[in-house]
């Protein structure tokens, strides 16, 4: 009882953070999750042993990235702002020859790849929340999109803890059933129609509603995937300890790495274009 009532207490304050940050100005937006995804890199090193001037350097470069894609997709700087990212993964390549490090090709590979999981996958959200062909913040995508991961959450735990027998997939998550997954998409369904209600203007036809939950259930649900399989094969049960009753970061944010350059492929090749 104790664990859920920190659980909903850690959430509500998470969701309202996300809200706040997104809603009230634009560079609320760019300074939160900025910090995500640098303490995001943070927690990946951790758990995948990339320490030292390597971590150090992967979480500047990874909060940089994230920084200028919102440059660049707000049409503030040119694409020369890449320049110097594109650079750092040069020299992370180069020092990795001088590192004295037992397996240099792991700490190599585990660098790079968290660049592309948790700072470049992650960075699409600056692709959601500006209207590239206009340069124009719409937060509304972003919430969106949170809201229906939030759904698919939500209806997956309830109906899937309850119900839930048939394994989804049991090398990589045990607990996760195929219930659970129906139930989430379901809850997902119906509340995306009921949120056409309130954002009338967000989309100009009813059905993009139900088919853009179903791209982020299905993508959000990889996502979920992607991140336990990692921990699995590190031996980690959860991402840090940085959200009481959830894990780290990485935990809460699983879903929306995958589901967010999904949902940004989808914006712009049916709604904007």
């Amino acid at each position: 009882m104790k664990n859920i009532v920190t659980r909903t207490i850690t959430g509500a304050g998470f969701i309202a953070v996300i809200v706040a940050a997104t809603c009230v100005h634009v560079y609320g937006f760019l300074a939160l999750f900025t910090l995500i995804a640098g303490w995001s890199l943070n927690e990946f090193y951790g758990f995948t042993g990339i320490a030292g001037w390597r971590k150090r350097a992967g979480i500047a470069g990874g909060m940089y990235l994230f920084a200028a894609t919102f440059g660049y997709a707000g049409g503030y700087v040119s694409n020369g702002v890449f320049l110097p990212y594109v650079f750092f993964l040069l020299l992370l390549l180069i020092g990795g020859l001088y590192s004295k490090t037992s397996q240099p090709v792991h700490d190599w590979a585990m660098a790079l790849f968290a660049q592309f999981y948790c700072a470049g996958l992650l960075s699409s959200l600056n692709f959601i929340a500006f209207d590239f062909s206009k340069a124009v913040y719409t937060p509304v995508y972003i919430l969106l999109i949170f809201m229906l991961i939030w759904m698919n959450d939500t209806g997956a735990y309830l109906i899937g803890s309850r119900f839930g027998k048939h394994r989804l997939f049991p090398r990589i998550s045990p607990l996760k059933s195929w219930e659970g997954f129906w139930g989430g998409l379901a809850v997902t369904l119906a509340g995306s129609l009921l949120l056409v209600r309130f954002f009338p203007e967000a989309f100009p036809a009813w059905y993009h509603w139900p088919a853009l939950a179903t791209v982020v259930v299905t993508f959000g649900t990889w996502g979920d995937l992607v991140e336990s399989l990692i921990k699995r094969t590190y031996g980690v049960k959860d991402s840090g300890t940085l959200l009481p009753g959830h894990g780290g970061i990485l935990d809460r944010l699983d879903s929306i790495i995958l589901a967010s350059p999904a949902a940004c492929f989808y914006l712009e090749l049916l709604i904007r274009n």
